[in-house]
């Protein structure tokens, strides 16, 4: 792909790119020019900054009894690719909370990134002396936990009370 002088089609481009509206031969070679190219480059990260925060969060804090609970707004995946991934991260290492529930209930899909950050997650609050436990994992997601053997760790828990109920037992 050779750089395009006009910033109008460069923008466009960008924006097709971040809301994966590019087939998949445009998306290597985008990714093959912009990746390469420290001019592009930069211009991709900034505009990929501007989307992130202009794009309303699609997670949604709420406290019960001393548990705060992290819920998805709309359909997620925990993927390499999404961008629940990093804002997961960023939520749950800014809370100050140590007795977490995550609602898998609207993720749809999980892989290794999203297994390594749920176990970021915790690792964080285990050191901050918490826990941290699911709510609702659907058929795939509880597949792949179980696979894992992460859901050993991480009790995932059907009933939002019953989760919550179960901090008080540690």
């Amino acid at each position: 792909m050779v750089c395009m002088k006009e910033p109008i089609e460069r923008e466009e481009l960008i924006a097709r790119y971040l809301s994966r509206r590019l087939d998949e031969n445009a998306v290597e070679e985008f990714e093959a020019h912009y990746l390469g190219c420290d001019e592009c480059f930069d211009e991709l990260k900034i505009s990929e900054r501007i989307v992130a925060g202009l794009s309303a969060s699609n997670l949604a804090w709420s406290q019960e009894s001393g548990v705060s609970v992290l819920r998805f707004r709309k359909a997620a995946q925990l993927t390499h690719s999404a961008t629940e991934l990093e804002e997961l991260r960023r939520e749950l290492l800014e809370q100050t909370d140590s007795r977490v529930i995550i609602d898998l209930s609207r993720v749809t899909k999980i892989d290794s990134a999203g297994l390594g950050q749920l176990m970021s997650c915790y690792t964080h609050l285990v050191r901050n002396q918490g826990s941290l436990k699911l709510l609702n994992a659907g058929p795939d997601v509880k597949k792949v936990l179980d696979m894992t053997g992460i859901s050993s760790l991480l009790p995932d828990f059907s009933d939002e009370q019953e989760a919550i109920r179960s901090f008080s037992r540690q």
